[in-house]
């Protein structure tokens, strides 16, 4: 019982740790490969072989810092690994 209980303070008290990416909706164009950049804020992507051509279309920024599983989604449904975001 009292593992049980060790256990449970364990879990809750690492619950916090636990961080879930954010969603974005932005609108981003194409500066050059692999690099993106919003059309209000000013922020830059940064992304892995992609290709997706985009003039101010909309997209789906999915971010959490340090994380390896970045990405946006671009309106004809194209995901895109993301390195990093910067200014």
């Amino acid at each position: 019982m009292k593992f049980r209980s060790v256990l449970v303070i364990i879990v809750a008290s690492a619950m916090p740790a636990l961080a879930f990416a954010e969603y974005y909706k932005i609108n981003v164009k194409r500066v050059e490969q692999d690099l993106y950049k919003t059309t209000t804020g000013g922020l830059y992507i940064q992304t892995r072989y992609c290709y997706e051509y985009t003039y101010g279309d909309e997209a789906i920024l999915k971010y959490e810092d340090y994380s390896y599983d970045n990405k946006i989604i671009f309106g004809s449904g194209t995901e895109c690994d993301v390195i990093k975001v910067f200014k």
